[in-house]
């Protein structure tokens, strides 16, 4: 009797997507920087420091981050506030 002999072979694939969008930042007056600067979400703000966004307000609280509120209530985020901060943490 003979024996059958089987070869199997297994392919892994794997695939990285990368997806850049716009950040969600205006350019507004900070009046701590006494500047136009770029402003983000909070939410963007969070990515781009690579915290929580519990993180950015507790900074906010603490008096570490700039801001700003938007008319319609929203709150943004000073984007130099954001990287000293980064820069002295390091």
């Amino acid at each position: 009797m003979r024996s059958r002999r089987r070869t199997e072979t297994i392919i892994e694939t794997h695939e990285v997507w990368i997806v850049r969008r716009r950040a969600n930042k205006s350019s507004v007056w900070c009046g701590e920087c006494h500047a136009q600067v770029a402003m983000f979400t909070p939410e963007v703000a969070a990515r781009l420091a690579s915290v929580s966004q519990r993180t950015i307000y507790r900074w906010i609280e603490a008096g570490s981050l700039h801001f700003t509120e938007t008319p319609d209530g929203g709150l943004l985020v000073c984007q130099a506030s954001l990287l000293a901060g980064r820069v002295a943490e390091i």
